[in-house]
């Protein structure tokens, strides 16, 4: 299983997102794409249940995610944070999804909301060092099994 990209939504915008392998052959808006992201999450949820989704699978990939608070500078209710990961699509994926990538999307948001909690949140451009965190957290789960036996050897 590859983590392929990570990140965090909150009000339809992304503020933080790491590729480590491409999704797509052509540019994609990642500003429409996490608005439409947001909006299906949404309508899911509305529709069904609040905890009942965890993931969207497609042909390739699929998009596991969780669900939190935060509180903006601007803002005096505690508003929807969004924290997903693409993957490569697979086989019995969803023990996977809850053993392993569910409390590793969790530790993202947690350490964003114990960083960001009160701040103002509509420039994005102050959370790249955030990536960083992203790089630490997933670890090898970001690599290839050509990746993996690279390190070894």
């Amino acid at each position: 299983m590859v983590v392929r990209e990570a990140g965090l939504l909150f009000r339809g915008f992304t503020l933080v997102k790491k590729s480590y392998h491409k999704t797509s052959k052509g540019k994609i808006d990642t500003d429409l794409r996490s608005g439409l992201l947001t909006a299906i999450l949404n309508f899911a949820q509305s529709t069904f249940s609040k905890d009942i989704v965890e993931y969207f699978e497609g042909k390739k990939f699929l998009i596991a995610f969780t669900e939190d608070e935060i509180t903006a500078e601007d803002s005096f209710e505690p508003e929807l944070i969004i924290s997903y990961a693409i993957l490569d699509k697979e086989k019995k994926i969803e023990r996977y999804i809850r053993k392993i990538i569910q409390p590793l999307l969790k530790q993202v948001t947690k350490e964003f909301k114990t960083l960001n909690s009160g701040k103002n949140l509509s420039e994005v451009s102050q959370f790249k060092v955030f990536k960083q965190n992203l790089d630490t957290i997933f670890g090898t789960d970001t690599q290839t099994i050509d990746q993996k036996l690279r390190g070894i050897f």
